[in-house]
């Protein structure tokens, strides 16, 4: 973080941890996100998390303070905890408090709750169920043949829009198969690069190409890469039995 932006931020922080920490209610303050890893962009704000003991009405805003953006949070630990157990696939909240420096605290309870963030990091997210599988192939294999038909019928305004989905499937499908949690589009590149290599290449390959057909072949080689992961491509004849839900 360069030394200007660095002590902008740091007084837009000291003003706004100044302004609620005269709360007898607030017990702690926590930044996170861009500053915590000093690699801000010109467009980066500040995330904060203010902890009051007691409240029964959770908030989420933005404020602005010398320029600086501030997205701030305030939730009690029962909340926090909610969040923890219910953001399976995509732990933001675990992710903010493992990664965040303590700029306030009364008591312990935030120490508490980062060290659970922490764990949570540590797990493994479920493992795709047989239902999730194959309706991951059905999604895939159903835009991939959709792809070919705009692809021969040289419909390039169709083509670029279900190529463009192919890749949110596979890219969904490859997080659910490494039950690895998402990560944010500008630091996905490198995202990906940690988890498979391959992977990787054949996506930023698909994701980059503007030749039509260039793109067609490499898109399907992407297709091809995920379904060989979740065990193959959808058999032509299948079918899924469960319970039904209604009552």
């Amino acid at each position: 973080m360069k030394t200007k932006l660095k002590s902008r931020y740091d007084e837009a922080l000291k003003i706004f941890v100044e302004r609620y920490k005269k709360d007898p209610n607030v017990i702690a303050i926590l930044v996170s996100g861009s500053y915590i890893h000093s690699k801000p962009d010109k467009n980066s704000d500040l995330d904060v998390y203010v902890i009051p003991e007691k409240a029964r009405m959770r908030e989420r805003g933005n404020t602005w303070i010398n320029g600086v953006e501030i997205e701030y949070f305030i939730n009690p630990p029962s909340q926090i905890r909610y969040y923890f157990k219910m953001e399976r696939d995509s732990p933001s909240t675990a992710h903010m408090f493992a990664n965040s420096k303590i700029l306030y605290q009364k008591g312990n309870t935030v120490n508490d709750l980062i060290s659970e963030a922490k764990t949570i990091l540590k797990r493994k997210l479920p493992k795709m169920s047989k239902i999730e599988i194959e309706f991951a192939r059905y999604e895939i294999d159903d835009e991939r043949k959709d792809m070919e038909d705009v692809f021969l019928n040289k419909d390039e305004f169709s083509f670029r829009i279900i190529a463009g989905n192919l890749l949110n499937y596979c890219l969904s499908t490859f997080f659910k198969f490494h039950r690895i949690p998402k990560e944010k589009s500008k630091r996905l590149n490198e995202y990906l690069k940690y988890h498979d290599k391959q992977f990787e290449k054949i996506f930023s390959c698909a994701l980059i190409e503007n030749d039509i057909e260039k793109k067609f072949k490499a898109v399907n080689e992407l297709v091809s890469y995920v379904e060989n992961l979740i065990g193959g491509k959808r058999p032509k004849e299948w079918k899924l039995r469960s319970k039904c839900t209604a009552k």
